[in-house]
């Protein structure tokens, strides 16, 4: 393909017959993984660890080696084996940016533009950042001419008209909400509206607009996992739209991976809950009224030094070394030693679960 694709605006026609049952099973869920929000006392709990897993599994896909544990670390302010951690942990920072923004003000273009902003920001990347682009891109091999590309996106001079249809399609009420996930994130990829990120800012949008639109009560489904287990067929999906206008292949694609990313999340959510409840139950003795605040604290930042500890807790130094120096002892943290004089420690069961 070297001529620009030209996707249709939205919305379009879908077989909702084709896709009844299907629809219905992803519903069905997504609902089950939504109802585990009422067990929460503490949204955290959850959000940071999954947004954390889900800033490095999204960003492995462009390429990143960073793990789970290099953002912890990375946010402890210790070094770490790969320059590109900045990348992941600009993703975190993009998602949970765009959570509270979304308390006060809808989801539209110029939140969408914040975003990448933030994604690219202390990052080298082509074209501006949190600025759609202005030339002509094209998708295939490093270094390769147009005439080889494997995908080229609308000219740069339709790029306002169709992100501006795409915000309009955000705000449609005429069609079922998953359905029309599967959509804004097909058309952003089609339109490529960026010069660099598009695929991070396409991901981040699916749970960013079901949590818009009240279908999930916290933004905790990422199909980043899914679409790497099954990276060939997501990109066959993707082609047939852009080829023969199948969206209905895509669609089942989408709500395949609703399904099962759906089922893992739960899994994952119930060992941190669980995880949560141990260790609630290993600090019952400890007679402090800061504990409780701790250890939610381990499930937010479960790489840590004292300073990010008191900041956190605004409580004495020496109180918050006391209470570390207890869970050490009851096997909850482990101490790692980076650098000279700089004491580091690790809440080692949180990080083996991400």
């Amino acid at each position: 393909m070297t001529k620009p694709n030209h996707p249709n605006k939205l919305p379009v026609e879908i077989d909702y017959g084709r896709i009844a049952k299907l629809l219905a099973r992803a519903q069905y869920a997504l609902g089950r993984l939504d109802g585990l929000h009422n067990q929460l006392k503490e949204p955290n709990l959850i959000l940071a660890p999954l947004t954390t897993k889900e800033a490095t599994v999204s960003s492995k896909i462009e390429g990143t080696q960073s793990s789970v544990r290099d953002v912890f670390l990375h946010e402890a302010g210790e070094k770490t084996r790969f320059t590109d951690v900045v990348e992941v942990s600009n993703y975190k920072e993009a998602m949970q940016y765009a959570i509270e923004e979304l308390e006060a003000r809808p989801l539209v273009l110029n939140l969408i533009k914040e975003i990448h902003e933030i994604l690219l920001r202390g990052v080298r990347g082509k074209g501006r950042k949190g600025v759609f682009r202005d030339d002509q891109v094209w998708l295939g091999q490093e270094g390769d001419p147009i005439e080889k590309a494997t995908y080229v996106p609308p000219e740069q001079n339709l790029v306002d008209e169709y992100m501006t249809n795409l915000e309009k399609y955000i705000h449609f009420e005429n069609e079922d909400v998953l359905i029309q996930a599967a959509l804004i994130h097909y058309q952003f990829e089609a339109i490529h509206p960026f010069n660099d990120g598009n695929g991070r800012i396409g991901r981040l949008l699916i749970p960013l607009f079901l949590y818009y639109k009240n279908k999930i009560t916290l933004p905790i489904l990422y199909l980043s996992g899914y679409f790497e287990s099954n990276k060939d067929a997501y990109l066959d999906a993707l082609h047939k739209v852009d080829i023969d206008n199948d969206y209905n292949n895509w669609i089942q694609y989408f709500l395949n991976a609703v399904i099962k990313q759906s089922g893992e999340t739960q899994k994952l959510i119930e060992k941190i809950l669980n995880l949560n409840e141990e260790t609630a139950k290993k600090v019952e003795d400890i007679k402090s009224p800061y504990i409780s605040r701790i250890v939610e604290f381990l499930f937010k930042k479960p790489i840590f030094n004292v300073p990010m500890l008191t900041e956190e807790i605004s409580a004495h130094r020496s109180t918050m070394i006391r209470l570390v120096e207890e869970l050490i002892r009851l096997n909850i943290l482990i101490e790692i030693k980076l650098e000279k004089h700089k004491r580091t420690f690790v809440f080692t069961d949180l990080v083996k679960i991400l």
